[in-house]
């Protein structure tokens, strides 16, 4: 992108800025990027996300010049550009991952043949002191050329621009150790030696290219997420011309302070103000909100709720792009892509291990040449503490573990997107809830009938009658508790009002009406005095016949099971729980009493970005469970989002977890799997650390023969691949504190 291009008045005066970052490969280059844009003065808050492929950048100063960040950028290797469409992002992504899954065809191919010349040689000491040894081994490393050139070409390149960047992590570390060990095997065959390591160089390439499908996959998530919240909003509306006709025009062409009508049954496509109709609306893709909200000239309406009752005319208040689940989009761009801390722990492991590695290897090198005088032995020993220093283990802790523990998740039903999630989940110290959708199921039921002449069967019979055929939320949960064979008492039709309905017989001798009960005091109907509209948190219905009140339908949103003994697991476990949602207090305060929450753990009437607020003032990690578009905000936001069964499209991929099969009990499933996996993936990064320092200090002695490393480097592995093959049997897990050791 050309900042020439750029409104730079408008973007000062924000005093922020939002793009997309093109060409990074990996969490590294992210890290790259994000320490180059904190450097430029007058930049107070940097954050790139690998897994948004965006940048957020914000200043202090009008008189910034945001020209600097895309020079800076663009001088480290990668592009800066506007954010890009959904469509387009996925598009790269794919590409990005097809060229990966071709360097891991070559690097699987070629490497096999390379490995298997070199577990020749290791095995059988006597062909290798031989001249066919000898043969194999140049064999294998002639295999291994396609592997360490064109496979780990991105590697070389990260690991360039991150030491270029000053933060050298595990892309440098891992092209020091590949062409260590290269190098090594190289030297050996040149001197007529069989003593080669290429195995180690190909095998790490092939690892690490797998995590990085895995990063991809994330990067595919988070754009798949902006994605499915643009498709719950209609792309095209019914704009009125001004003979009072309509036409059908893309939401895109739509200017402000033109009107559009919206039919019963259709979703919104702007945010804007209704001028004419009343009728009843779904917000929950604001609020999550279960219950319809009136609404008359003069109710603002959002994109993405759906109309629900009769037609009405809206004014288009704010542009496309600029509508609130526009925002939200972007706001899930600058959220999402956490870094997992495990994984972090690993990156600074490797910055301190480069300089190290290299000091040690120059050490080496003196030492062995003050010592013999022997060149040839000197390098020979400096290469050994390269070869060494190889990551192997350290690589492979986090991504072993973690795709062990996918796999076993997937079989009960429940997805881990990324580590990062994972980790957060299995260290959660407090846990919120949305209301609508998760704890509860979503779905009015009907809950208790209220009459003094009526049966429950009686009077849900009348009711139905008056609400058969309609969608409509309550209507539905009318229909669900009826007798569908005894609905009708004859031929008639219905009309629907914003707040009721009225069935009429066809002879206009008897009438069935259904609705709020003010609506029908507006009616005629005559009201008892103690009636009352319900109980804290229910819906009443009421229901009257040829203008004589029947009784009252109260219907309320059940629990889900499990939700409960979930919400009893995690408290007793040391899990601090709330609940954040947009519905009403009343609603949200039976919730919450149900599942033992006091009234402070309840932030009821949250708008997306209030939930937000919450997550980030809550104590770290921080999980948010939801299944709304409404809550896909808090869910990139949370250290950890988990979609309940039955989530909408844009909570399910936002969140890096996702309950398929299970309902509510696989949350404390994945809880318990999550910690059973961070305690082995600690594990495996310990032993790792602990061998790495441990044969760097014999190898720069010269007291471990490059063979021996190159073995114990084996070894190591292998002992990561087993003790994460632990994880395929995921026993149930006993409770314990938060802090205490997880079940292994």
């Amino acid at each position: 992108m050309n900042a020439d291009q750029l409104d730079l008045a408008s973007i000062r005066r924000a005093r922020r800025l939002v793009v997309t970052i093109e060409g990074m490969w990996c969490a590294g280059c992210a890290m790259a990027v994000e320490r180059i844009i904190q450097r430029i003065p007058g930049v107070s808050f940097a954050s790139t996300s690998f897994a948004g492929g965006s940048a957020l950048v914000t200043w202090e100063n009008d008189d910034f010049d945001p020209r600097r960040i895309f020079e800076r950028v663009a001088k480290l290797g990668y592009r800066v550009s506007p954010l890009i469409e959904v469509d387009q992002m996925e598009q790269r992504i794919d590409e990005q991952s097809r060229k990966v899954w071709v360097r891991l065809a070559v690097a699987l191919f070629f490497g096999m043949w390379s490995m298997l010349g070199s577990i020749m040689l290791y095995v059988d000491p006597v062909i290798a002191q031989s001249a066919a040894g000898w043969w194999i081994a140049v064999a294998a490393v002639i295999s291994a050329i396609p592997v360490l050139t064109y496979s780990a070409w991105a590697f070389y390149l990260a690991g360039w621009r991150t030491l270029k960047a000053g933060v050298p992590g595990m892309d440098a570390l891992i092209s020091f150790g590949v062409l260590a060990a290269t190098g090594l095997s190289v030297w050996q065959v040149a001197r007529g030696s069989a003593d080669i390591y290429i195995d180690t160089a190909t095998m790490l390439v092939t690892f690490l290219l797998c995590g990085r499908l895995i990063e991809l996959h994330a990067r595919r998530r988070n754009s798949a997420a902006v994605n499915a919240l643009r498709q719950a909003v209609p792309e095209t509306v019914r704009r009125l011309r001004s003979d009072g006709t309509s036409e059908e025009i893309r939401a895109a062409d739509l200017e402000v302070g033109e009107s559009v009508q919206i039919r019963a049954g259709e979703r919104i496509a702007v945010d804007g103000t209704v001028l004419d109709g009343e009728s009843e609306v779904d917000r929950a893709i604001v609020s999550g909100e279960a219950r319809p909200l009136a609404i008359a000239p003069g109710a603002v309406v959002e994109a993405g709720s759906i109309n629900l009752s009769c037609q009405i005319t809206v004014r288009a208040d704010v542009a496309y792009g600029d509508r609130f689940v526009d925002r939200i989009g972007v706001r899930m761009l600058e959220l999402s892509g956490a870094k997992s801390t495990v994984a972090l722990q690993a990156e600074r492991f490797a910055r301190w291990l480069v300089p190290t590695a290299v000091g040690l290897s120059a050490v080496a090198f003196a030492y062995g040449y003050g010592t013999t005088g022997d060149v040839a032995e000197a390098a020979l020993r400096a290469l050994s503490v390269l070869v060494a220093a190889c990551p192997c283990a350290v690589g492979l802790a986090l991504p072993l573990a973690y795709a062990t523990a996918t796999g076993t998740a997937a079989r009960q039903g429940i997805m881990f997107r990324d580590p990062a999630s994972m980790e957060a989940l299995a260290g959660a110290r407090e846990m919120l809830f949305d209301k609508t959708g998760t704890l509860t199921s979503g779905k009015l039921e009907v809950e208790e009938v209220i009459s003094e002449r009526f049966s429950r069967h009686r009077l849900l019979r009348f009711a139905a009658q008056a609400e058969a055929g309609i969608a409509h939320p309550i209507a539905d949960a009318i229909n669900r508790a009826a007798d569908a064979a005894t609905q009708t008492d004859g031929p008639g039709h219905t009309t629907r009002y914003a707040r009721g309905s009225i069935w009429r017989a066809a002879d206009a001798a008897d009438n069935v009406m259904v609705g709020a009960v003010s609506w029908l005091r507006e009616q005629g109907v005559g009201i008892p005095a103690e009636v009352s509209e319900g109980n804290p948190g229910a819906t009443p219905v009421g229901v009257a016949r040829n203008g004589e009140w029947l009784g009252l339908i109260l219907l309320r949103d059940a629990l889900r099971p499990g939700a409960i003994q979930a919400a009893d697991t995690l408290r007793n476990a040391g899990v601090k729980l709330a609940l954040a949602t947009g519905d009403h207090a009343d609603a949200a305060s039976v919730v919450a009493s149900a599942i033992g929450l006091q009234p402070n753990r309840v932030y009821a009437g949250c708008l997306p970005e209030d939930k937000v607020t919450h997550v980030n003032n809550a104590e770290k990690p921080v999980v948010f469970v939801g299944d709304g578009v409404n809550d896909a905000l808090a869910l990139a936001a949370a250290d950890c989002g988990i979609a309940v069964q039955g989530a909408s499209a844009p909570a399910v991929a936002t969140a890096g977890v996702v309950i398929a099969d299970g309902g509510f009990t696989g949350v404390t499933s994945a809880w318990h799997l999550s910690r059973r996996t961070l305690q082995i993936v600690r594990q495996n990064l310990v032993f790792s650390v602990i061998y790495n320092a441990a044969i760097l200090s014999f190898a720069a002695t010269g007291a471990v023969p490059p063979v021996a490393a190159a073995i114990a480097m084996l070894v190591s592995s292998l002992s990561v691949v087993a003790n994460s093959a632990r994880l395929t049997h995921s026993p149930v897990a006993r409770v314990a504190p938060v802090g205490a050791p997880a079940h292994g």
